[in-house]
């Protein structure tokens, strides 16, 4: 019996850029339906620059076969040539209208062929970059591995020229692509943000074992097909990692095993058999890129946040190395030429302000110095902090035992059904607790809202907060979501790392 020419066998291929989905596909419609009309004239224009011609192929006039021809009643005609496409969407800028027309021009017209795997990625991107608060992202660090048994986890970056990893784009592909196709096939993307310190990578992955069109273009209606977004910030050895899901959807377990799988081939694509390294955790989440830049970005790697930002961001006009305060100037010098400063804030002349009111403002700038801005565009929506210091024993009891009775000891939190939090304690800190005579309930605290640190500093600006007495961690000094804090700062990881 003859074999059959057009049976599909599974291979190891990866799935490339020019594959093709279909306009219509549920993938397809879902991305292009959130972008904006300067978002998709802008992607259109890049996709037809000469660079990518090759894997963003539009429907040209030329396309028309011999059977098929040009219909009076067709509602977008076929252009000739790219360069009048451009000069086409070059036009559509230049005018108002709205994101439909452009969204029903390229995928019923221009590309009405199917949209490939690389324009699907640049326009799920490009939302990314228009809308930064839209995923949720954990931050990791690259970590290099010393020994069989320990790793360097500190958070503080040395001179040394084998603290980290060259990222060569190429390289690192080839390997992360060796790592993950005899998992899965997937789609790879890495792109340089013009715009942002930062390269991104997106990887859809798709669970078949086959590379081809076809299987790509089948809908069956479930999640078999998903997008993981990785973020290298330039300069800094943290990693951003995200799932590209829905509006509102929440992600299943699925989603994270996918995501967890490439997780743990990124750190071998940059291994080699000198040096070997591993993704540690920062306990750091966050919706906000921008506070991701802020508080894991180029620079930012000894958690330098609150009032102490100030030396970091040069808020000085000079060196915070050469920083010298003087108790009382100098009578016999004289007075510097006045320079042009800044306009005045419109609070600091408010006249009904009251000398209590104003210091109260000055503790909230010495502590939070220029972080905790409303406007800022680096909130934190939530801050999950455990206390571990011990409950004051009272020494009024007369039998003077000082303790707790055990029947007074509250059931241990790793008995709760659901999820486990980052926050419960580990089975060494149960036997450890249960050893001492001390009583340490599981008292936890949770700060949520659209700028969490925002809200503390003017809480602390009301007087409704001590700002003098309030401890550091408040502040967001330690550079963390998630932290446990004993004796009033957050505890340190093994490797100086602040967290649980």
């Amino acid at each position: 019996m003859a074999p059959n020419p057009k049976a599909t066998v599974p291979d190891s291929k990866n799935i490339p850029h020019s594959h093709r989905l279909p306009a219509n596909h549920r993938e397809v419609q879902r991305i292009f339906s959130k972008l904006s009309r300067a978002s998709l004239i802008s992607l259109a224009i890049q996709w037809l620059a000469k660079k990518n011609r090759d894997f963003c192929r539009p429907f040209l006039l030329g396309d028309l076969g011999d059977e098929e021809e040009e219909r009076d009643d067709e509602l977008y005609t076929p252009a000739q040539s790219y360069e009048e496409l451009q000069e086409i969407y070059k036009q559509l800028a230049g005018r108002k209208g709205g994101k439909r027309e452009i969204q029903d021009r390229i995928l019923e017209g221009d590309w009405r062929t199917g949209v490939s795997m690389y324009q699907l990625a640049t326009a799920d991107i490009q939302y990314l970059l228009d809308h930064t608060n839209s995923l949720r992202w954990t931050a990791k660090r690259l970590a290099r591995i010393q020994g069989a048994k320990s790793a360097v986890l500190d958070m503080e970056v040395t001179n040394d020229s084998d603290h980290l990893p060259r990222f060569q784009a190429q390289t690192f592909m080839g390997n992360l692509a060796r790592e993950l196709t005899p998992l899965m096939k997937a789609h790879y993307l890495l792109m340089k943000v013009r715009t942002r310190p930062m390269t991104v990578l997106r990887v859809y992955m798709h669970d078949s074992p086959y590379s081809t069109e076809s299987s790509l273009a089948a809908d069956t209606g479930s999640d078999s097909a998903r997008a993981v977004f990785f973020i290298w910030p330039n300069g800094s050895p943290f990693v951003y990692s995200s799932i590209a899901n829905h509006l509102g959807q929440a992600i299943g377990d699925d989603g994270r095993h996918l995501r967890d799988i490439v997780q743990q081939a990124i750190p071998k694509a940059f291994s080699r058999p000198s040096a070997r390294y591993q993704l540690a955790g920062t306990n750091f989440v966050t919706k906000s890129l921008d506070a991701l830049l802020a508080y894991r970005g180029p620079g930012k790697s000894n958690a330098a946040a609150g009032g102490w930002g100030i030396f970091q961001d040069h808020s000085f006009s000079q060196n915070a190395l050469d920083f010298i305060t003087s108790q009382k100037g100098d009578p016999n010098e004289k007075p510097a030429a006045s320079k042009p400063t800044a306009a005045p804030s419109k609070r600091a002349l408010d006249p009904s302000e009251t000398p209590e009111a104003k210091r109260k403002r000055e503790i909230a700038e010495g502590r939070f110095g220029t972080s905790a801005l409303p406007n800022d565009g680096r909130g934190l929506e939530r801050f999950d902090i455990r206390i571990d210091d011990a409950f004051p024993q009272s020494s009024a009891q007369p039998d003077g035992n000082t303790s707790l009775p055990n029947n007074a000891r509250p059931a241990s939190r790793d008995r709760r059904k659901g999820r486990p939090s980052l926050l419960d304690r580990s089975m060494e800190e149960i036997e450890e607790l249960q050893d001492s005579e001390a009583w340490v309930p599981d008292v936890r605290m949770v700060f949520q809202g659209s700028h969490v640190f925002a809200g503390i500093r003017q809480l602390v600006e009301q007087g409704i907060v001590d700002g003098e007495k309030m401890p550091a961690w408040m502040t967001g000094e330690a550079g963390v979501t998630v932290g446990v804090v004993k004796e009033g700062r957050i505890r340190m990881k093994k490797g100086n790392i602040p967290g649980v």
